[in-house]
């Protein structure tokens, strides 16, 4: 602990970033205030309310400025963390704050303001969970404290981290004492009640077993109290907070009152922030230092692995998918944008001159035949009295913005964040033709940057801008995808929430979900992954120029020697590296190796993030290909497929028999959680990847010799090669798939033909039937007759064909 004194002298000596817009001395409850805030040089690192934002708010639509308080409710009973005796712990706080601003939690480069509020909520409940564990600083946890928070967070989210039971019932129990004579009574219906159990009122209001623990602690209290505390707590609930379901026993004695929403999927969020804390420490918190690697006794990989859903991914869009999605996207915006943007300037005409009318000619010319009629009105006054095969203007708008929405996502494979500050004036075309779209870029680059986009899209940024034109004439902004309903009431859109409105357009459009799901649950981020898996696993036999031009790879062979050999190899050079520096004792440590082992976290920060944005579709596809197999809906042929096959037959059988016969989970159904969880774990340590420019797919290994030796894409290379020149030659890394084509791939022992590529070779074998029949010399028809018995015999050999189903 440190006084006030020396707390305020360390805030005193550090400058404060343009970042933070704003300070005041207090966080204000409810929604934020629009006075009373320090700004220029009147702003006070002192103040325990601080209003940051990272982007220029006329090149990013949303979420610019973030409240991150220092005076929020961390412990019981109502303890703060303003409070004199939390001095040290407020000023790591805002020491990590303050990197994240400026040069970044790993030094390089500050992190965006959305995530620093999210990190600012999660290190308050990191403190939660270290007082109520009874540890008094950091410097001070344990080598299992992070394994044991993740454990908590898995089985019982947020709320778990602290004893709200035993909390509850002291609260009640020193009421009671306070007046015997008074019946208890709840101790207030607010933002109290969370602050004097040390928790925020978002926890509280999201958590069905608090009210339940409530009841308990109370049994005076009735039913309709406890759902009255709980609406309140609602209404007073405005953090956007990661709370957890439980999952683990009911009988565990050491079980606690559990969140009612998922945290599995942020539990990186929550220990990474221990990470930043022991980075910092050699640095700048000699207040609280940690001397130890918090992970040192398990890593937060391993972590991860035990604890975090499988599931928390971004799920993939397949191919064909995303080109339904994208095909009823392009449809709406062709047939109807024209439609109702007339409709649309109808209802504004008739609200200058405080008129109604359900159509006029000019917009009604405009309805797609046989389409649905859009009304000229927002709402129908609470009345759900409508003609059929009708739609309100509102819901048009909404359609219309939504598939314009895919589309760019789709083109231009950015993020949502990207997608939703699409400006006027974006599109632009080269001298050479190409058109580049500016869009911004909000994880790196924190700007525009002009990414190239198809004609396409000329269609919906121009709909765009005619929908948007008096909103952005009116705000004097130039954002595309805000549409006002009143244009004197400015703060009232037309919703771009593409996560709610894009699945009712698919809807709409007769769009029928992914086959398994009953609705498509698409997300910006979905689109923006499934481009790369379309062109990479979707266009098997096709060009990956587009792809490499998207993703500014100059060669798709250099980026996949890149992230299959090279960048395996060093993550695993630096881990080694970095564990034998951390050996040594910090007390031991020279500034030098200091340095090196802040550089080496970084560097393998980056490189682990840069892999799994490559792994992750890779074995998803894997995984779907296996899957595929094992019902019966794909089929292979050739050796590797055969092995492939004979391998989902040897795991299916492996997680049958973890099934307990005669439970409850012995039916179908019951199969698939344990069995996917095992393809994704054999897709982690084997290979499959679709043959550039063919319609095979090759299993052979880059990392064993072996395979390299027996791959017939390398026995054709080497063929070639001079005998006489094998000297300063470099060895092949990998399979070569230049030297590869459908007639080797199928012939080799790694080589595996799905339905696609089957399809491929029966049409190749009618081609070079034709080829030979049609011969203009018997020479040529003879040499043709040859080719075309060696493909058939290739094909043979690499029969017959593999079909789950059965299994």
């Amino acid at each position: 602990m440190i006084d006030r004194a020396r707390y305020e002298s360390r805030l005193a000596a550090k400058s404060i970033p343009t970042t933070i817009v704003a300070t005041r001395p207090s966080t204000p409850p409810g929604k934020r205030p629009t006075g009373g805030w320090s700004r220029g040089k009147n702003r006070d690192l002192r103040h325990n309310c601080w209003l940051v934002a990272t982007a220029d708010p006329a090149r990013k639509r949303n979420d610019v400025e973030h409240l991150v308080s220092f005076d929020t409710a961390v412990d019981f009973p109502g303890r703060l963390l303003s409070d004199d005796s939390f001095n040290s712990d407020r000023l790591t706080k805002k020491v990590l704050v303050l990197s994240c601003l400026t040069i970044g939690p790993r030094e390089n480069g500050a992190l965006d303001a959305t995530c620093i509020a999210q990190m600012s909520r999660r290190f308050d409940w990191l403190l939660r969970y270290r007082l109520a564990e009874g540890y008094e600083s950091f410097a001070h946890i344990p080598a299992f404290f992070a394994s044991d928070l993740s454990k908590r967070l898995k089985a019982g989210g947020v709320l778990a981290l602290v004893p709200i039971e035993d909390r509850l019932e002291k609260l009640f129990t020193t009421s009671a004492e306070r007046d015997n004579s008074a019946p208890v009574a709840a101790p207030g219906i607010d933002r109290a009640l969370a602050a004097k159990l040390g928790v925020t009122a978002a926890s509280l209001a999201r958590s069905s077993e608090f009210q339940l623990a409530l009841i308990d602690a109370n049994p005076r209290l009735s039913i309709e109290e406890v759902s009255a505390l709980k609406s309140a707590l609602e209404g007073e609930a405005g953090e956007d907070e990661d709370v957890g379901q439980p999952d683990d026993d009911p009988d565990d004695p050491d079980r606690r009152v559990a969140s009612d929403l998922k945290v599995e999927r942020n539990l990186h969020g929550y220990l990474e922030i221990l990470e930043f804390l022991f980075r910092l420490s050699g640095r700048e918190l000699d207040h609280d230092r940690m001397e130890s690697d918090p992970f040192s006794e398990m890593s937060m990989d391993a972590i991860l692995t035990r604890d975090r859903r499988s599931a928390g991914r971004t799920a993939t869009l397949l191919p064909w998918d995303m080109m339904r999605a994208m095909t009823a996207a392009a449809r709406f915006v062709a047939t109807y944008s024209q439609y109702i943007i007339s409709t649309f300037r109808d209802l504004r005409s008739f609200d200058q001159e405080r008129v109604k009318s359900f159509e006029t000619p000019s917009s009604s010319r405009l309805m797609p035949k046989g389409g649905t009629r859009v009304l000229p009105l927002w709402n129908r006054g609470g009345s759900d009295d409508r003609p059929e095969n009708t739609i309100l203007l509102d819901e048009a708008v909404r359609h219309l913005l939504a598939a314009c929405a895919i589309l760019i996502a789709g083109f231009a494979a950015r993020r949502d964040i990207g997608v939703r500050s699409a400006h006027y004036g974006c599109l632009a075309e080269k001298e050479n033709g190409l058109l580049f779209m500016s869009i911004y870029i909000g994880k790196t680059d924190k700007d525009r940057v002009d990414i190239p986009v198809p004609a396409i899209l000329k269609t919906v940024v121009q709909t765009l801008e005619e929908i948007s034109a008096d909103t952005r004439e009116a705000k004097g902004t130039k954002w595309l995808f805000e549409v006002a309903f009143d244009l004197n009431k400015l703060n009232r859109l037309v919703s771009s929430r593409f996560h709610q409105t894009i699945d009712a357009f698919l809807k709409f459009a007769g769009a029928a979900p992914p086959e398994g799901q009953d609705s498509w649950n698409l997300s910006i981020h979905m689109l923006r992954r499934g481009y790369g898996i379309w062109y990479f696993y979707g266009l098997t036999g096709g060009s990956t120029d587009a792809l490499s031009m998207m993703y500014r790879h100059n060669d798709p062979n250099m980026t996949r020697i890149y992230f299959t050999m090279a960048l395996p190899g060093e993550i695993n050079r630096l881990k080694s590296e970095l564990d034998v520096r951390l050996r040594s004792s910090v007390a031991n440590r020279t500034k030098e190796d200091q340095d090196w082992i802040d550089s080496a976290y970084d560097r393998l920060s980056y490189l682990k993030s840069h892999q799994q944005a490559f792994d992750e579709p890779r074995c998803e596809i894997f995984v779907e290909k296996m899957l595929g197999l094992w019902k019966g809906t794909e089929s292979v042929i050739g050796v590797g497929g055969k092995a492939l096959y004979n391998d989902v037959q040897a795991i299916a059988e492996r997680a049958m028999a973890s099934i307990r016969i005669g439970s409850r989970a012995n039916d179908p159904g019951a199969l698939q959680t344990p069995l996917l969880q095992r393809f994704f774990d054999y897709a982690k340590t084997h290979f499959l990847e679709p043959v550039l420019g063919t319609n095979m797919w090759c299993a052979a290994n880059p990392h064993d010799p072996q395979h390299r030796a027996n791959a017939e894409c390398l026995k054709l290379k080497g063929r070639g090669n001079a005998p006489w020149k094998k000297d300063g030659r470099p060895e092949d890394l990998m399979p070569d798939f230049d030297f590869a084509c459908n007639r080797v791939c199928v012939g080799c022992r790694f080589g595996a033909a799905f339905n696609d590529g089957q399809r491929a070779l029966q049409e190749e074998v009618e081609e070079h039937r034709r080829a030979a029949g049609d011969a203009a010399t018997a020479s040529l028809k003879h040499e043709g007759e040859l080719l075309l018995a060696e493909l058939e015999a290739v094909i043979t050999r690499a029969g017959p064909v593999s079909k789950g189903g059965n299994i």
